[in-house]
């Protein structure tokens, strides 16, 4: 199918439903993901449709907050078993970072646990933030800062100066995507805290399934290396998993488990 008979077919769905994931545009159409992100980009330069962050709408139909939820959902049964693993990785620590990532706000809930001294749970979501106040048994500290209203997160200048006062024994991450070349991430406001999270952390744990492997983003911020544990679903193609030492690379149940 040509570029113009897929973006047809996307428009006639989009004047129907007025909002298309990226996930709906990859089935509409049977493409893959970094096609129908072209597809996408298309749209929007040509002003046919509003791009966001989970796919495209109508000019002035879109409710960014909304489709950030609605994201939420997406393999929700998936990021439930990759974070209650992570939480196994994590227990007894006593300083943690969770970032801004829908896999990562399903950690909280299992973090139950309470460490031999009082814990401390940092982040800089929102959402995580407000899980961790629901059920973690950590103290929870959100990062000072402006308010981005699409990422439902704290950005800018004064929550790296915020960072500064930490030093944490893991900071949890996901990514947008991961491959042999480097960890991916959408947002440019996304990359310094991150950066800075690499220097005020022992260690840098990823969560990551297996949608986002070989997929590439707007910014490659990390080397898969990088990452002391990547908690994954489905076994790493061989070019990724021949960076990452066999104890740092933890495999769902039903997958390959290279660490326990």
């Amino acid at each position: 199918m040509t570029q113009k008979s897929r973006l047809a077919q996307i428009m006639t769905h989009l004047q129907q439903r007025q909002t298309l994931s990226l996930h709906d545009i990859m089935a509409l159409t049977g493409t893959s993901r970094d096609t129908a992100r072209r597809d996408i980009i298309k749209l929007a330069d040509s002003q046919l449709a509003e791009r966001n962050y989970g796919g495209i709408s109508l000019p002035n139909t879109f409710n960014k907050l909304d489709q950030y939820l609605d994201r939420q959902n997406d393999l929700l049964t998936v990021k439930r078993a990759l974070a209650q693993r992570a939480s196994t990785l994590l227990a007894g620590q006593r300083l943690l970072f969770l970032d801004v990532s829908s896999t990562v706000t399903c950690l909280p809930q299992y973090l139950t646990t309470k460490p031999a001294a009082p814990g401390l749970l940092v982040t800089n979501s929102l959402d995580v933030a407000d899980q961790a106040l629901r059920h973690a048994a950590y103290r929870t500290r959100i990062l000072g800062g402006p308010l981005n209203a699409e990422q439902r997160c704290v950005q800018g200048p004064d929550s790296i100066l915020d960072l500064a006062k930490f030093h944490f024994e893991t900071a949890v991450l996901s990514c947008a995507g991961l491959t042999a070349d480097g960890v991916y991430y959408a947002y440019e406001d996304d990359i310094a805290v991150k950066a800075a999270l690499k220097q005020q952390s022992t260690q840098l744990m990823l969560l990551v399934d297996h949608t986002k492997v070989n997929v590439t983003h707007n910014f490659r911020l990390f080397k898969p290396s990088d990452f002391a544990t990547i908690v994954t679903d489905q076994p790493l193609p061989a070019e990724i998993a021949a960076q990452i030492p066999a104890d740092r690379l933890v495999v769902l149940e039903g997958g390959t488990t290279n660490h326990d």
